[in-house]
């Protein structure tokens, strides 16, 4: 491509493995079994579908300083040849929340936002951006995208369909651009861990987990690195005592999928079934809010639009029996 933030991304290792993946469901898109690719197939070994990938969007000339990976792209993506293009994920109705922007990409006849999100939406009266648009936006301000599978044999679009996966080099991709400082895991705890296991030498040497995150820490425990500070320290206090590279910190997001649906914004009825009883069982929170604060906290917290959005909490909508508004978080 010839757009500014298409970077053309390193090549997997020759010898990178070819595995199995055990995954998770929180990428399940609106799944076709239509083989589509973006790189070269390889030889399809399980009967699947060979998948491929997209090249990573990098901004041309403003250094990323973050680094948003998911597992690898949906179908839909594939495609359209849009990084995150199912309807009903999140991920660039929150971007547009955060950035100033409404999404104005969609697939088939959509032509506005789907109904569980767009009354949630921050700026209902912002620019209408298409995706190569929103691509600037998005990347102009810090933010680079890819996956970390390169290709595999997928039948439908669920992360744990995936089999024979090939990665990307992440890592070089990542000390290529000294600038990165975070890497957020868009599509959830699966795709970390899938992460995990295949990066951990250079986990263990160059990463550090975001610190006071319980879904971070289910997937990057401290037996994970091999300096103590990287997980007993945030990262200000650990860039300002260590005089070696910064280590790049591993944040586990909420997953954008539309297939994943946190505990929180489950039912009543469902969450005590399960044995919860706080806070969210008495009053669960609605999905696409829900997802966002995360998102706000941890991704996008320096952005203006972030700092001057409602607190989650402080409007009924936040929650789905959308009674009356309430002060502060629950």
């Amino acid at each position: 491509s010839s757009s500014p933030y298409f970077a053309t991304p390193p090549h997997p290792s020759s010898e990178a493995p070819r595995v199995s993946s055990r995954g998770s469901e929180e990428e399940k898109e609106e799944a076709h079994n239509t083989t589509c690719a973006a790189s070269p197939q390889k030889k399809k070994t399980t009967g699947a579908a060979s998948k491929g990938s997209l090249p990573p969007l990098v901004h041309a000339s403003v250094p990323p300083h973050t680094l948003l990976l998911g597992t690898q792209p949906s179908d839909n993506a594939l495609r359209q040849q849009w990084y995150y293009a199912t309807n009903q994920n999140a991920f660039w109705h929150i971007a547009g929340d955060a950035l100033g922007f409404r999404r104005g990409f969609h697939v088939g006849t959509r032509t506005e936002a789907v109904d569980f999100v767009r009354p949630h939406l921050l700026h209902p009266d912002g620019p209408l951006l298409d995706y190569a648009a929103a691509c600037e936006r998005l990347t102009s301000r810090g933010y680079a995208v890819w996956d970390s599978v390169a290709s595999s044999e997928r039948d439908g679009s669920l992360d744990s369909s995936i089999r024979a996966a090939t990665y990307a080099d992440v890592p070089s991709f990542v000390e290529a651009r000294p600038s990165i400082r975070r890497i957020c895991f868009s599509t959830g705890a699966g795709s970390a861990d899938r992460f995990r296991k295949q990066y951990a030498a250079w986990i263990r040497r160059r990463c550090r987990a975001r610190r006071d995150d319980l879904l971070t820490e289910s997937v990057f425990g401290p037996r994970c690195f091999d300096d103590d500070d990287a997980t007993a320290k945030s990262q200000e206090e650990y860039i300002e005592h260590n005089t070696a590279p910064p280590r790049i910190e591993l944040c586990v997001m909420l997953s954008v999928s539309p297939a994943s649906n946190p505990r929180e914004t489950w039912s009543s009825e469902k969450q005590r079934k399960h044995g919860f009883d706080d806070a969210f069982a008495a009053r669960p929170a609605a999905i696409y809010p829900f997802k966002r604060r995360q998102w706000f906290e941890v991704c996008y917290a320096d952005e203006p639009a972030v700092r001057a959005a409602p607190a989650f909490g402080t409007l009924a909508s936040h929650y789905r029996d959308a009674g009356e508004v309430v002060e502060g978080s629950p």
